[in-house]
């Protein structure tokens, strides 16, 4: 047995997904779990322990459900400045195109990114990630795109790069293409040929190795379908596999071109076509969801879950954390708008932020809880693991092995 070999157990219940399954849950009452070098090496009923792990030490699990922790595949991490006071405007009844013509919205935010340092974004990215530790994230994605300049845009990879350094478990992806900066209003193909031509380019030969994914904000009045092809094809060449934001106020065609050109997840797609669900299904394009997002903006029209799943897509949810429109930190907020919102069932909405998050990162060891999976587990203090959404306001806190 190796020396770092460990049994979780005192287990009131083990929940996890099912690998080899698109959305079977597994249950087991009474577990135990057996850990070596980082990793799981066996799960099952306590009773079940393979003789070989009976002398090993033992880790007391409380009596808490284990479930795998919780995976966003979706996040602005890094950005400063606050905008409370304008979401406060906002349920005034101020609408966001004349916050934004006052230099409010994104361009605040752009303003107050630019301004910080690398150490004041690494101060700030290390605390929301210390947060959604606390809460059972164990892996996120992280973008780029409040800086809209290559100086201030290469300062956030500067941060990303440190965060990992440091031992946080995330994802980057490039998002220069995130919006239009006051120096090129007017002028999105510009910004597009820029972005394409210099920007990529130059931020992965300042940062080899960071960045995984590159995105763009695919939507009337961004960039179109054809800007974003260009956009993303370019970082294909790069090495960078595609992410969207697509679909969000209006159908734009993005879910069609996210099958198009292979790409990692769709996201938002509250407008998604039909046509776009079967072809994302069928080039095993993730699309993920981010209701909290629809919360926040205030609007009736949900992503069409139950059509995607029937359609035979893999979804995802994630909290698309951000200052604008989603200053969320709150897992089970997500999963909860999931099942009330969305309409998926428990069961769909934990494997959506779990096992299929994962995937749509690449990371086949993460989100379950099956042996050879990194041993990220969360402990969560309830009687049955369906109190987390049935007690919609419940601050449930988990205790987090990683």
């Amino acid at each position: 047995m190796k020396k770092s070999a460990t049994v979780l157990t005192n287990l009131k219940g083990l929940l996890t997904p099912d690998p080899q399954s698109l959305w079977k849950i597994d249950r087991i009452d009474d577990a135990a779990i057996a850990m070596s070098e980082g990793r799981i090496a066996w799960m099952g009923r306590r009773t079940d322990l393979p003789a070989a792990w009976s002398d090993s030490p033992t880790t007391d699990g409380g009596g808490a459900w284990a479930l795998p922790g919780f995976v966003d595949p979706h996040t602005h991490l890094l950005f400063a400045g606050d905008r409370s006071g304008e979401f406060n405007r906002r349920l005034h009844g101020i609408p966001y195109t004349q916050l934004a013509a006052e230099g409010g919205g994104i361009r605040e935010t752009v303003r107050a990114t630019r301004a910080a340092t690398v150490q004041e974004l690494v101060a700030l990215g290390e605390e929301r990630l210390q947060t959604l530790r606390s809460r059972g994230v164990i892996h996120i994605e992280a973008k780029t795109g409040y800086g809209l300049e290559l100086d201030a845009e290469s300062r956030l990879m500067h941060a990303y790069s440190e965060l990992k350094r440091r031992g946080w478990s995330l994802d980057v992806t490039l998002l220069p293409a995130h919006d239009i900066p006051v120096e090129f209003a007017g002028n999105t193909e510009g910004y597009s040929r820029v972005v394409k031509d210099v920007w990529l380019p130059e931020l992965v030969r300042r940062h080899p190795g960071v960045a995984r994914y590159c995105d763009v904000f695919i939507e009337t009045g961004v960039f179109t379908i054809e800007q974003g092809r260009q956009i993303l094809e370019a970082g294909k060449n790069l090495g960078l596999q595609p992410r969207i934001h697509a679909d969000e106020l209006s159908w734009t065609g993005g879910a069609e071109l996210s099958a198009e050109l292979g790409a990692a997840s769709a996201d938002h797609l509250m407008f998604c076509s039909e046509q776009g669900m079967k072809v994302m299904a069928a080039s095993r394009v993730t699309p993920i969801l981010l209701p909290t997002t629809t919360l926040c903006l205030g609007m009736r029209d949900w992503a069409p879950a139950r059509a995607m799943i029937e359609a035979g897509c893999r979804l995802a949810l994630a909290s698309d954390f951000n200052p604008g429109s989603s200053p969320c930190l709150d897992p089970l907020l997500v999963l909860r708008l999931g099942c009330l919102q969305l309409r998926l069932t428990f069961e769909e909405a934990l494997t959506a932020m779990t096992l299929h998050a994962a995937r749509s990162l690449g990371h086949s060891d993460l989100g379950h809880l099956y042996p050879g999976a990194r041993a990220a587990i969360a402990l969560w203090p309830v009687q049955d693991p369906l109190e987390l959404v049935y007690w919609v306001g419940e601050a449930y806190v988990p205790y987090v092995i990683c």
